[in-house]
């Protein structure tokens, strides 16, 4: 990379969430969206009659899913939909390929679940990788409380994806309580053009979760999904049903909070990312990939986070060390086949790479070690500023035009020059 200017001003802006005015209370949106909802009561009531258990399925910490109180205001609709003591409950914690320690689900489990006034009795943790605790259900393997479970209760945010469109209590109930290799396959899809951050028609991985959706349906199994939108940690728009319409209702809500358009991509991008998506490199990725468009090629980008747990799986890490460009990165994957993560490396070399995008990249951390980084291209800083004059090199003339963007794991930001809209 060359030499930092210090000759070059950037007028920089800032680009926030934009929570809906007047936006009511977490409580007061649920309260006004359950009760409504005849497929919630009817699952409730058949519950009830059955005698079986509803299994919940609950984001793990790493997601920004408000869940304690979204089960406190089921415990109200349940109250008034069936006569007291009437349902039981289990939950599962849908990780995914993500790994807790002990004391971090306690945390967790003592956050959502202590005191919430549903009869819950069982709370278990997906492991993607316990074979144990797998079973055959679906086309895929999954998590046995699925399996297990006639009525499914999936609880999830939604938010723009990168590559799966929208996340929410689809992704939940499906990806995030299956096994590894089956996430791996979902996830492969991740490589194609067609799977694109708020881009659900034709999207392979979306369909793959539409599919194991409907295979469930198929299987006797009776799915009411709460979805919710959150901004600054509350509620501010929920919707209950069907998983996939539960996305079309919120989906302009999600759009009218995190889709920002820009007159023109901009020289130089800061991003934050804030906690929990924070946590590591792997995760902050997704800020990104959210928001790569909004930089000119050749510009600079400056990603800043807390990264506490460091940089991720090691997979992510090998291919991005391992390749020196974005076709060998492509190639490699194409030889030995994909592996969980291969998406992420192989986009970052697109974004990189001098034949491509020629972005450059900083982190900003606290958390990270120069090495940490080495053979990657990306630069590492403890600091904003000297990150900030490192990519002033990315800048031909003596004026920049810098956008600062708060939430970027949330937050998409797109200049008004593309012609895909989002």
């Amino acid at each position: 990379m060359p030499a930092p200017r210090e000759n070059v001003t950037i007028t920089w802006k800032t680009i926030t969430p934009a929570p809906p005015p007047k936006a009511a209370a977490s409580d007061t949106v649920l309260r006004n969206v359950l009760p409504a909802c005849e497929a919630l009561s009817e699952l409730l009531r058949s519950a009830a009659t059955s005698s079986e258990p509803i299994l919940l399925a609950v984001n793990d910490p790493h997601r920004s899913t408000q869940t304690r109180p979204v089960l406190a205001a089921l415990a109200n609709r349940a109250r008034t939909a069936v006569r007291s003591g009437g349902l039981r409950f289990r939950a599962i914690v849908a990780a995914g390929t993500h790994r807790f320690k002990a004391q971090e689900r306690r945390e967790f489990e003592h956050m959502t679940f202590l005191g919430c006034e549903l009869n819950i009795e069982q709370i278990e943790w997906h492991d993607a990788t316990d074979v144990g605790s797998l079973v055959e259900i679906a086309g895929v393997r999954m998590h046995r409380a699925v399996a297990e479970s006639r009525f499914l209760l999936p609880i999830g945010s939604v938010e723009p994806h990168y590559f799966a469109g929208l996340t929410g209590p689809h992704k939940t109930i499906t990806v995030g309580c299956m096994s590894r290799e089956d996430i791996e396959r979902n996830h492969e899809g991740a490589m194609s053009p067609a799977s694109d951050i708020l881009c659900l028609e034709r999207n392979p991985v979306h369909d793959g979760i539409a599919d194991v959706l409907q295979r469930l349906r198929a299987l006797g199994k009776t799915i009411c999904a709460i979805g919710e939108v959150v901004c600054a940690d509350s509620i501010v728009a929920a919707a209950v049903g069907d998983p996939l319409s539960v996305l079309d209702e919120l989906s302009p809500c999600v759009r009218d909070i995190y889709v920002r358009r820009i007159s023109d991509a901009v020289d130089v991008l800061h991003l934050r990312v804030p906690l929990p998506l924070g946590r590591n490199l792997y995760q902050v990725d997704k800020a990104l990939k959210n928001n790569h468009l909004a930089v000119r090629d050749g510009g600079g980008i400056l990603v800043e986070a807390d990264c506490f747990e460091g940089i991720g799986p090691d997979a992510f890490m090998d291919l991005l060390r391992g390749s020196t460009d974005y076709a060998s990165a492509r190639q490699t994957v194409l030889d030995r086949g994909y592996r969980l993560g291969d998406h992420k490396a192989v986009k970052l070399h697109h974004l990189m790479d001098p034949a491509c995008r020629g972005v450059r990249v900083a982190v900003v951390s606290p958390n990270l070690q120069e090495s940490d980084l080495r053979d990657t291209g990306i630069e590492v800083f403890r600091e904003t500023q000297p990150a900030v004059d490192r990519l002033k090199s990315t800048v031909a003339g003596p004026f920049a035009r810098g956008l600062i963007i708060e939430d970027a794991g949330m937050v998409t930001v797109t200049p008004d020059t593309l012609t895909k809209p989002l």
